[in-house]
């Protein structure tokens, strides 16, 4: 008789293959996640004029406290996290030629 319990136990599906992780980095796989220097002067220079919009606010100023914000969270900033068309891929042509 246990014979037969052990014959009616639903047979245990084929364990699961953990695909295999590529070798490459991170960087390697996603490119969009990597800063070049364009653009973190931008944002730099975005978070200084934003830093410095505060301060200008401290001061009393009412105008141009709101325009120096503005252009740093609204154009800066943002500019600099959009500008990854502009960086140079490896083997790429610099525009220059060495015909002249």
């Amino acid at each position: 008789m246990s014979q037969r319990k052990r014959d009616r136990r639903p047979e245990r599906p084929a364990p699961r293959r953990r695909a295999q992780r590529s070798q490459q980095s991170t960087l390697e796989r996603d490119p969009h996640l990597v800063f070049g220097p364009v653009q973190g002067v931008v944002l730099a220079v975005g978070g200084v004029v934003a830093i410095a919009a505060f301060w200008v606010l401290s001061t009393g100023s009412i105008t141009a406290a709101p325009l120096l914000l503005m252009l740093g969270y609204l154009v800066l900033i943002p500019l600099g996290l959009s500008l990854s068309g502009l960086r140079r891929k490896p083997g790429s042509d610099t525009g220059r030629s060495d015909e002249a």
